[in-house]
């Protein structure tokens, strides 16, 4: 199978209709639960949402904390203006969008207290160098905070996909690679320069009533069982309800990694 191109408009859009209603939200609650333990509401810090796409992070984090000051950015022309469009419904002054990439972050330098990013970095095309682009925005002793997909993701329905499917569930290997990105968030945090980095893992479950309810979910995340037959997908849901009789939970693994850029000598 293969993984739309989310830089693209077209893909944007997909992106938001499947991952971005279905996961990002319930993924940035964690990473806003973890930075707003370091906010109070007096709190003045100036804060990089890097791929906001339409604004999961920096809405609520705009609206619960009005004395940050934000700036949002995204590759898409569509995400900004979704984005834009809410923050100016929602009367959130403290929010500024502009298009960026992630490649190259036309900012301030040593500007930012934090940086956060939600679910963006499996699709930097050069993870190591973007990093990079991020240190140099982030203040001596400001924070970063990203998450990605954990290697355990869906981790319950592959296990029942390589039993009933076999070597079938190769196909989806591109999209299975995606949960590998925590390993190359450490790295390109640390290559970057960032010290103290820090992982945590959440579990996050979504519970179905049978296994057609799941293969309808899977179908509308990037067309993941495009390639298998009616006989394999009812193969497929049939084994998940034999092994399921009362409904089946699968889990998505939401890692965040925070880190740290040096103080000052």
């Amino acid at each position: 199978m293969k993984i739309p191109n989310f830089k693209s408009e077209e893909g944007s859009i997909m992106y938001k209709n499947t991952v971005g209603e279905l996961i990002s939200p319930r993924v940035a609650n964690v990473l806003l639960k973890r930075v707003q333990a370091e906010l109070s509401p007096l709190t003045k810090k100036a804060v990089l949402d890097l791929g906001c796409g339409p604004g999961n992070v920096c809405l609520p984090l705009a609206k619960g904390f009005p004395n940050l000051q934000i700036i949002a950015v995204d590759s898409s022309e569509s995400m900004i203006h979704l984005a834009q469009s809410e923050a100016i419904r929602q009367h959130v002054p403290n929010l500024q969008f502009e298009r960026m990439d992630a490649g190259h972050i036309a900012l301030p330098l040593n500007s930012f207290d934090f940086v956060l990013c939600n679910l963006a970095f499996p699709f930097f095309g050069k993870p190591v160098d973007s990093m990079r682009e991020v240190f140099a925005v982030v203040r001596p002793g400001g924070s970063v905070f990203f998450t990605v997909p954990g290697t355990n993701t869906w981790r319950e329905f592959f296990d029942i996909a390589k039993t009933a499917l076999g070597d079938m569930v190769s196909m989806a290997r591109p999209f299975l690679a995606k949960f590998s990105q925590s390993e190359g968030l450490l790295e390109a945090m640390s290559a970057a320069g960032f010290h103290d980095i820090v992982p945590q893992r959440t579990l996050l479950p979504f519970h179905f009533a049978n296994g057609q309810a799941v293969l309808e979910f899977f179908g509308q995340l990037f067309h993941l069982l495009e390639y298998a037959t009616a006989d394999m997908k009812t193969e497929l849901a049939d084994a998940i309800d034999d092994m399921n009789p009362d409904g089946f939970t699968m889990h998505y693994e939401a890692m965040l990694l925070s880190g740290q850029k040096p103080d000052e000598p």
